[in-house]
């Protein structure tokens, strides 16, 4: 399964969909030029020419290889992401070095040269965890490489125009 061959592989977890569960149960699915199977391991590895592609309902994680895991009835259930990363959900992106994708713990751990984008705001670290379940995403950072956030200067000023307006309403809300 080499050359411009595209497989798609479309894994489902199983069992009737409940609307809390319909994340967490939804298929995984992974497009890759070439797919290697290690049986005996429940291993699975998707490379190619291209970019492999895993889509988790409206989650995309985007790299040159996966290495993913699978269950007892072959739905994946964590994969590795390595080579220019990309983590999309909405209008947020996330690139990284690598990534790891936990079905059953709804997340997705993307590590090393994190950025987060969102809207017009870009934050940068070491770590980011992105919840699925939640739809949130916490970023750390370590002694080398803290946090930092950038926010476009348009938001700033709407953001201290709320706070002003916050704070008179505290003011006027005083005996």
């Amino acid at each position: 399964m080499t050359g411009g061959a595209l497989l798609a592989l479309a894994l489902a977890a199983g069992g009737p969909l409940a609307a809390q569960d319909a994340l967490q149960r939804a298929p995984v699915r992974v497009d890759a030029d070439e797919v290697q199977y290690a049986f005996q391991k429940r291993e699975v590895t998707f490379s190619g020419k291209r970019p492999v592609v895993l889509t988790r309902a409206d989650a995309t994680l985007t790299c040159r290889r996966i290495v993913a895991k699978t269950g007892e009835t072959g739905q994946i259930t964590s994969a590795v992401c390595n080579g220019d990363v990309r983590f999309v959900r909405g209008e947020r992106v996330v690139t990284c070095d690598r990534a790891n994708f936990d079905d059953a713990a709804d997340r997705v751990i993307c590590e090393g040269s994190v950025t987060l984008k969102d809207a017009g705001t870009e934050a940068r670290g070491t770590r980011l965890v992105y919840d699925l379940r939640a739809d949130n995403a916490k970023l750390e950072g370590d002694a080398s490489t803290p946090v930092t956030i950038t926010v476009p200067g348009h938001e700033i000023d709407q953001r201290q125009k709320l706070i002003e307006e916050q704070r008179q309403k505290k003011k006027e809300a005083r005996p």
